[in-house]
C-alpha cells in the first residue's frame, strides 16, 4: 500500500513509545474540525485533525478505510497522542505561541509568550518513558483494578459525560475491573480509600507527554498549571490577539 498523498512539507520523528511517524502540516479543512463542538465532544474532531497530518505510522499509511483509521488512531496511547498533536501545531504554525490567560487564583488577564521546542529542550514540557509492566493490579475491598494508560477512546468516553467526578477518572484509569469493564454503580460502592489506590497507581504510571505548562501570574505573583489544548491560541493562534505584558 502507497504512503497517503502529502499536501505540505513532511517531516519524522518518533513518538514517547519509540514508534516511527511522519506528519504534514495542517489544512484550513483539519483545522475546521476544531471548531466544531459536537465533532469536538465525540473524539471525532480531533481524530479528524490528527488524520489531516499523519502521513505514516510506523513506516505504514494509515487504513485506507476512514472508520478503521479512526478506530485506530482513539486506541493510542494519550501521552503519544499529546506529543503527535504538540507536534504537528509546531509543524502546521511554528515554535512560538503568544496568547493571554485569565489567572484562576486573582482573575486577572495577562500575556504569554512560549517556545514549544524549548519547553521540550530544557523539560519544561516534560515527556515520560511509557513502563512495560502494565496493567497494574489494584487489589481493593471490591475487586480486583486493572490500571492502565488512557487511549484516545478513554478521552472520548471523560468528553461525552456530562458532570465529571472523582469516579469517572478512576473508571478511565481502569483498563477492567473484576475482569470487566468497570461500571460506575461499582465504583460508587467502593471506599475512598480504594479509589485513591486506583488513582495513585494510575498517577505512577506516567508516560508520554506531559501536555501542562506552569502559567506565573504577574498581577498576584501565583502559579497555575493549564493545559496547553485548553488555551485557544493552541490550536487557532490569533483567537485572542494577544499582547504580551497585557
Amino acid at each position: 500500500m502507497a504512503k497517503r498523498e502529502t499536501v505540505g512539507d513532511v517531516i519524522g520523528f518518533e513518538l514517547p513509545s519509540g514508534v516511527p511517524v511522519e506528519i504534514q502540516e495542517i489544512t484550513a479543512e483539519a483545522e475546521r474540525w476544531l471548531t466544531d463542538k459536537q465533532a469536538m465532544k465525540s473524539g471525532k474532531g480531533l481524530n479528524k485533525f490528527i488524520l489531516k497530518a499523519l502521513v505514516s505510522y510506523d513506516g505504514k499509511p494509515l487504513p485506507e478505510n476512514e472508520g478503521e483509521a479512526m478506530a485506530f488512531l482513539s486506541d493510542m496511547r494519550t501521552g503519544d497522542r499529546n506529543y503527535l498533536i504538540l507536534r504537528i501545531r509546531m509543524q502546521s504554525y511554528g515554535d512560538e505561541m503568544v496568547f493571554n490567560h485569565k489567572c484562576p487564583k486573582c482573575g486577572k488577564t495577562s500575556g504569554y509568550q512560549v517556545n514549544f521546542q524549548q519547553l521540550l529542550d530544557d523539560g519544561t514540557l516534560k515527556v515520560y518513558p511509557y513502563r512495560e509492566d502494565v496493567p497494574v493490579t489494584v487489589e481493593t475491598r471490591g475487586g480486583t483494578a486493572e490500571v492502565d494508560y488512557m487511549t484516545g477512546r478513554t478521552e472520548q468516553w471523560l468528553a461525552q459525560q456530562k458532570e465529571l467526578d472523582t469516579i469517572h477518572f478512576a473508571m478511565a484509569a481502569c483498563k477492567s475491573f473484576n475482569g470487566h469493564a468497570p461500571t460506575y454503580k461499582e465504583f460508587e460502592g467502593l471506599f475512598a480509600k480504594d479509589i485513591s489506590k486506583i488513582r495513585l497507581a494510575f498517577m505512577d504510571l506516567k508516560g508520554g507527554l506531559d501536555a501542562r505548562i506552569e502559567l506565573d501570574c504577574p498581577k498576584c505573583d501565583s502559579s497555575y498549571d493549564v493545559l496547553l489544548y485548553s488555551i485557544d491560541d493552541f490550536f487557532t493562534p490569533l483567537t485572542t490577539s494577544a499582547t504580551i505584558g497585557l
